[in-house]
């Protein structure tokens, strides 16, 4: 079934987006020395919150028709059967805009790996900064400044990542890429994830009659 893509104008306005661990553990009675290990691959959870107009006309960027629109949206998800793609409505472009000198391309990497390769960027210039947002396998990444020192990456400041004379850049991300990445894959203009609905119940949406709708929408990550 195909996902839904999320509409650029249907603007959530409060947000929950967060790497959510899959860990277990085990404490020492005599010692309390605890135990912990990774149990899974880590997933993205989301909370989307909305208030909009219940009877408004379909207007893009026009909270008044957010609530019909939302009924539809939220009926097409089937209650998680059908995937939405949609990004950190918080921070959707990098924390400072990138120097560049030709299309930004990824460098091929391994599933598993810990880090990528930015290529087309003017040298000396910021590549990334810590706590941006990057794609390539089809699912959000932060960047890590721990990861982009250990792959060799230069980091200045606070966490500014930097690009070299060539103009590449390595730069560390968390979690690590979940599928392999072509040579020369573009960088998407945004990060985005899929993403099915936790409850069958998402629609309910009881509003006085006249006054705005409220709408919290909680989705994790599809891993598939």
């Amino acid at each position: 079934m195909p996902d839904l893509l999320w509409p650029a104008d249907l603007m959530p306005y409060k947000v929950a987006f967060y790497l959510q661990a899959h860990v277990g553990g085990s404490e020492s009675p005599l010692t309390r020395v605890r135990k912990t290990y990774g149990l899974s691959a880590p997933r993205w959870v989301a909370r989307l919150s909305f208030r909009g107009g219940y009877d408004g006309m379909p207007v893009f960027g026009d909270p008044e028709g957010f609530g019909p629109r939302l009924d539809a949206i939220i009926a097409d998800l089937r209650g998680g059967e059908v995937k939405a793609v949609f990004h950190d409505f918080r921070r959707p472009r990098p924390l400072r805009p990138r120097s560049v000198v030709q299309a930004v391309t990824l460098d091929a990497a391994a599933k598993g790996a810990t880090f990528v390769v930015l290529r087309g960027l003017a040298a000396g210039s910021v590549a990334a900064s810590i706590g941006d947002y990057l794609g390539g396998d089809g699912r959000p990444h932060l960047v890590s400044i721990a990861a982009t020192i250990a792959a060799g990456g230069v980091v200045t400041g606070a966490g500014s990542v930097m690009t070299l004379a060539d103009g590449t850049a390595k730069v560390g991300i968390n979690p690590p890429l979940s599928a392999p990445i072509a040579a020369g894959t573009p960088l998407p203009p945004l990060a985005a994830g899929r993403f099915q609905l936790t409850s069958d119940d998402a629609g309910q949406n009881e509003t006085e009659v006249g006054q705005p709708t409220e709408y919290v929408l909680d989705f994790v990550e599809d891993l598939e």
